[in-house]
């Protein structure tokens, strides 16, 4: 009874946070996606969202990339996914989403850690944060997006956007605007998620 509506409930909110994927009434539930760490999937609990809102299930799912093939999905060791039919991802590795889920965000055909043009999560609960890696033409861009909860855009990272995020979040917004210089940006973001994603909210009304 537990099971069934842990994953009724993952189901729900992985839906609505692939918002540009259709949702299809023969949608399989995706096993326990929410509780994974980011960069973390498990055997068998691997999944693809197809652009139809289809989810497929396998016990593993690989990120092939090479010179001599175009970056694509292998399935079971034996099952090719090109990228172009996907809309999201779980391996073992991470979550990732398609750039058609991200708002304002930059374009790229490229990949450096994930199919091309998708954004891994790197931070998950109240806050999540997505990282786009890209080649820029000499080396290696990153372009960072937030999101609030799974249902909410997931919009390009500006300081001002965060901050109006963190506002009734004292403790990540003190250390978000503190002087203290971490670099690169994600590295603060990760620790600015972390102190949000454990606090509890305080209203100012």
């Amino acid at each position: 009874m537990k099971t069934n509506f842990t994953q009724a409930l993952v189901l729900t909110s992985t839906l609505l946070f692939l918002q540009s994927c259709a949702v299809s009434s023969s949608t399989a539930q995706p096993e326990a996606e929410a509780d994974l760490k980011p960069g973390q999937g498990s055997s068998g609990n691997s999944f693809v969202v197809l652009h139809d809102g289809t989810i497929q299930h396998y016990k593993s799912l690989k990120l092939v990339t090479g010179i001599f093939s175009s970056p694509h999905l292998l399935a079971d060791a034996k099952t090719k996914i090109p990228a172009s039919d996907v809309c999201a991802y779980q391996n073992e590795d991470h979550f990732a989403l398609s750039q058609q889920n991200l708002v304002n965000g930059r374009r790229s055909k490229s990949a450096v850690e994930s199919l091309p043009g998708f954004a891994v999560r790197i931070a998950t609960g109240k806050l999540n944060i997505y990282s786009h890696k890209y080649y820029n033409g000499s080396g290696t861009s990153e372009e960072l997006f937030i999101q609030v909860g799974n249902e909410g855009a997931i919009l390009a990272y500006k300081p001002g956007l965060l901050n109006d995020i963190l506002k009734d979040h004292p403790e990540a917004f003190n250390f978000f605007n503190s002087r203290k210089k971490i670099a690169p940006v994600s590295k603060k973001l990760l620790a600015t998620a972390e102190l949000f994603n454990k606090a509890p909210l305080i209203s100012r009304n």
